[in-house]
């Protein structure tokens, strides 16, 4: 009963109460009906039975003795009964004897004539009676024998009506009825009374349920005095409702506890996230700073045992000093490492997804490492399998610096027995291909305990005290980290017989990978027949070499022997509208570098068309910005392969024949360039240096260089002229960003070393104006801009290109170095660039930086001036001379501006002048006024002059010393 579920709880009590009560009523009700038609009925048939056996035993006679009237007259007594409807008096044989028909004329037509009841045995005379009784019959017939002692003479049959029976029956049930439904109306009355001591408290209870739902205000009871269940039902709910407050009370104590904690711990998260934010960027700071103090001591160290190794030494001098110097470059590494680390923690350490050619990457690895197997003794193999790709998208340094950290630590660890690098294919797809390296050799094994913490920072297998190998047990972690980077995973295994197993895996991505690249999966190399090279070599053997080599690939060939004329070919091929397919241009010519010449080639018109390839030897080798600067397609190391070179040139060719494809290739890897990045394919305008020939003008014959050195630090600018003189090189200087403008604008330079930190205007703006100034004078961007500078974080190569300079260096360098980065610039001598060993010239020490760490407790340390006498190839008295006077006249100027920004309160010069003053006195040998600078700077770092006025008394007393020291020992030496 839908409609009963959704009634409410009164109309379901009445509804109970009235079917209950009406159901009761009409079974009452049928069963007086039903007794009562049977009780009429009955009486009904005793009575016609009575009437009928009267009629029989007075009408035998009147049939025996055929007597009609008599017979009629008996039937005729019958009018008494209002009820009898007829009676007939049937003869032996059935007929009619007599009869009676109640207000009649005596017609006959109903009277029925049942002719087959005579004679008829009782049984048949009880079954017409049964069928006369019928109960919803109108009439009720009976029908009796009519006896004469034991002879039946007839049959009587009396019929009676019974409408006025059932009108009085019907009366009856009537009255009935209606007292029926009189209870039944006060029976819902009563119960509608009742019902209310029920509903109420329910009712109660469901809207002070709705009540509190609504309010929330659990302190509501419902008062009662009864004592059945729904007293019960009231009682457990108040008792609910004094639960649930009580445990409402209790929950906004515990919230508003909860609430306060929450705001205790936000601040204290806020607190500690401030400090974390702090000490991330005290970190950075702490990180730029290190890559200036740390590497500082490490230009003394190696920058001076390598003019040490320059001058004429004993055989246990050379020794000593050779182990200086690995030493410090061990050292440098240790440095590297930290500072990798501190990348990978602070997650400035990306991937790079460049195209590399992963057989040369191995090749190179194990050309580099076999020496040191060699020299211990040990044998050293790769076993690379033959379904390894070649050409593949990823990053090839971090997977060298992978293999480094992995085969360094097998060769430190293995006494005996041999090494073994293999690589496998782990699984490959038609996207990617995972590679499997294994380092196995036969060392001293790593315990599971070790093992366990063997790729954490600073943890190595053995970390006791007496621990017998060194390292800082940072290699491994950032080899994990690196693999993870790249998507891989890292462990350790112990080999079945002796030493361990270390392995990595590594994806890399084949759908990156250039399908015109040579080496590219499914590449098919096109023939060079019918060709166009141009070969610009100025070595006579090398040229004739490669022209016969290009000759048998069947390709056309012509030579050049300086870079003028082979400018002049290319440009003069084009107007013809003939232009070379290709260019082979070596990288070290008289007048200018192979770099400069591909650079003015590709800022023509006419020589945009030609693609070009590099051959450079690998000191000279240029990174991928500057050979996409210059628009140079490939590089190659020299001496170069001869299946290297066709594949650039085959590669050439297939972009020759099928130009549209590679108007949209992206830039396509080297696959044979060791170890330079890949190569860049230049389709645009790029910038020359001032040194390469111009367009329709040959290139300027041979003359000195002039370089302009940006630097502010004196004893610096002392230093880098005197390497830069030994490179054959003039060197004009700027103190800062302004003067280095003006002489830029003034000026003609071949190129500009600018130093990004200076006052008045830093090395990057400089660098923007001076772009700027190219733009507005309507040239092209001709000037290679070199940036010099000490950071060594990510990003600061990134930092000085975006801001339009050429090139980086970082310090310290080496004179070779210097030389390899001007020299893809500008022509360089050979001889410049000659080492220690090849002859009597003395290489230069590393460029100074900021400061040094200081030990020494004299005023001023003569090994320090013995360093800066070291760079001058005529005896060095004179530099020195110049340095200290360059020093002394300079720092007064100095002390007086950190006075008056002391007593100005600002933070900012301080730390500034202090920076430039202590780098000064560092290498001029000043030992404790460096360290006295380095607290004012400290001091300017944290933004506060707090004590500075005493440090600055200090330093002032300490200056007049030095410059005491300094006379003294000039004056002793003169």
């Amino acid at each position: 009963m839908p409609n009963f579920e959704r009634s409410s709880l009164n109309q379901k009590l009445t509804i109970i109460s009235l079917l209950s009560t009406a159901t009761a009523l009409m079974f009452v009700f049928a069963a007086f009906t039903a007794t009562s038609v049977a009780t009429h009925r009955k009486t009904e048939a005793m009575q016609l039975s009575t009437f009928a056996q009267v009629i029989a035993a007075s009408s035998a006679d009147y049939l025996l003795l055929r007597d009609r009237p008599r017979a009629h007259g008996a039937l005729g007594a019958l009018a008494a009964k209002r009820d009898i409807a007829a009676a007939v008096l049937y003869d032996r044989n059935g007929q009619a004897f007599a009869q009676y028909l109640a207000g009649s004329s005596g017609a006959t037509e109903d009277i029925p004539h049942p002719e087959a009841l005579a004679g008829v045995d009782a049984e048949t005379l009880a079954a017409a009676n049964e069928q006369g009784r019928q109960l919803l019959s109108r009439r009720m017939r009976l029908y009796q024998p009519v006896m004469a002692g034991t002879l039946q003479v007839g049959v009587v049959m009396i019929e009676t009506d019974m409408v006025s029976t059932w009108a009085d029956l019907l009366a009856g049930l009537a009255v009935m009825g209606l007292a029926m439904g009189a209870s039944l109306v006060v029976s819902v009355c009563m119960a509608g009374r009742f019902k209310r001591s029920i509903a109420e408290p329910v009712t109660k209870l469901i809207q002070a349920a709705q009540k509190v739902s609504s309010s929330q205000n659990y302190s509501l009871r419902i008062a009662h005095q009864r004592t059945d269940e729904l007293g019960q039902l009231i009682d457990s709910f108040n008792t609910m409702m004094a639960q649930i407050e009580d445990r409402g009370a209790a929950l906004l104590h515990h919230r508003d506890e909860l609430e306060r904690q929450v705001g205790v711990r936000t601040e204290q998260l806020e607190k500690a996230k401030n400090a974390a934010e702090a000490a991330s960027r005290a970190k950075s700071a702490f990180l730029a700073t290190m890559s200036h103090e740390i590497r500082t001591p490490m230009n003394g160290v190696l920058g001076m045992t390598e003019m040490l190794l320059a001058t004429p030494l004993t055989d246990a001098q050379r020794n000593y000093t050779t182990l200086v110097k690995r030493s410090g470059e061990h050292l440098l590494v240790i440095i590297n490492d930290i500072l990798d680390f501190s990348k990978i923690e602070a997650g400035k350490l990306t991937i790079e997804y460049i195209n590399f050619n992963l057989w040369d990457l191995l090749d190179d690895i194990h050309n580099v490492y076999t020496p040191q197997a060699a020299g211990k003794g040990i044998g050293f193999d790769f076993d690379i399998a033959n379904d390894i790709p070649v050409a593949i998208c990823g990053d090839p340094n971090r997977l060298r610096q992978i293999m480094a950290n992995l085969l360094g630590n097998a060769i430190k660890f293995t006494e005996q027995g041999r090494i073994l690098a293999r690589v496998r294919v782990a699984g490959e797809d038609t996207q990617s291909v995972m590679l499997r390296f294994e380092v196995h050799d036969t060392g001293i094994g790593i315990s599971r305990e070790a093992r366990a913490r063997l790729f954490e920072a600073f943890s190595q297998a053995d970390d006791s005290t007496t621990r017998r190998y060194g390292g800082t047990g940072l290699g491994l972690a950032i080899s994990k980290q690196l693999v993870e980077l790249m998507g891989g995973a890292i462990g350790v295994d112990n080999a079945p017989t002796r030493g361990s197993i270390f392995w990595f895996t590594v994806s890399f991505d084949k759908r990156r990978v250039d399908p015109d690249a040579p080496d590219a999966p499914g590449h098919r190399q096109h023939t060079l027949e019918g060709l166009r090279v141009l070969v610009i070599d100025e070595q006579e053997e090398s040229r004739e070499d490669l022209a016969q080599q290009l000759q048998a690939w069947r390709a056309s060939c012509d030579s050049a022997a300086s870079a003028a004329a082979g400018y002049e070919r290319l440009l003069s091929a084009a107007r013809a509208a003939r232009p070379y397919d290709a260019a082979v241009i070596d990288m070290e010519l008289t007048h200018t570098s192979g770099l400069a010449l591909a650079a003015s080639i590709k800022a023509d018109a006419g020589g945009r068309a030609t693609h070009l390839v590099l051959l450079s030897p690998e000191r000279l080798a240029a990174d991928p910005v500057q050979r996409r600067t210059a628009g140079v397609a490939y590089q190659l190391v020299k001496p170069a392969r001869a299946a290297d070179l066709y594949a650039c040139l085959a590669a050439c060719a297939a972009r020759l024949h099928a130009p549209a494809a590679a108007a949209g290739a992206a830039p396509v890897a080297s696959a044979q360039q060791r170890p330079a990045p890949a190569g860049c394919d230049g389709t645009g305008a790029s910038p020359a240096p001032a040194s390469a020939a111009g367009p329709g003008r040959p290139a300027p014959r041979a003359r000195i260089r002039r370089v302009l050195l940006a630097e502010d630090n004196p004893v610096n600018v002392e230093v880098a002229k005197a390497m830069l003189e030994s490179l054959g090189i003039e060197a004009h200087c700027a103190r800062n960003g302004q003067e280095a403008l003006q002489a830029v604008r003034t000026g003609s330079f071949d190129a500009v070393l600018m130093d990004c930190q200076m006052p008045v205007m830093d090395g990057f703006a400089a660098t923007a104006a001076i772009r700027r100034h190219e733009r507005e004078a309507g040239r092209a961007r001709t000037l290679p801009v070199i940036a010099i500078t000490a950071n060594a974080l990510q990003g600061d190569r990134e930092s000085c290109l975006a801001a339009g300079m050429d090139d980086y260096l970082s310090k310290p360098f080496t004179q070779q170095q210097l030389a390899a980065v001007i020299g893809r610039w500008v022509g360089v001598p050979l001889a410049a660039s000659s080492h220690h060993d090849d002859g009597p010239l003395r290489a230069p020490p590393r460029l100074p930086v900021e400061t040094v760490e200081v030990i020494q407790r004299e005023a001023v340390n003569r090994v320090a001036l013995d360093n800066i006498r070291a760079l001058s190839r005529n005896g060095g008295d004179a530099l020195v001379q110049k340095v200290i006077a360059a020093y002394v006249g300079d720092t007064p100027r100095h002390l007086a501006t950190l006075r008056e920004a002391v007593d100005g309160m600002d933070a900012s010069s301080v730390r500034r002048v202090a920076h430039g003053l202590k780098s000064a006195s560092a290498n001029i040998g000043a030992a404790r006024l460096a360290t006295l600078c380095k607290e004012l700077e400290q001091l300017g770092r944290a933004d506060t002059v707090a004590g500075a006025d005493r440090i600055l008394t200090d330093m002032e007393h300490e200056f007049q010393t030095v410059r005491h020291s300094l006379h003294a020992l000039l004056e002793k030496e003169t």
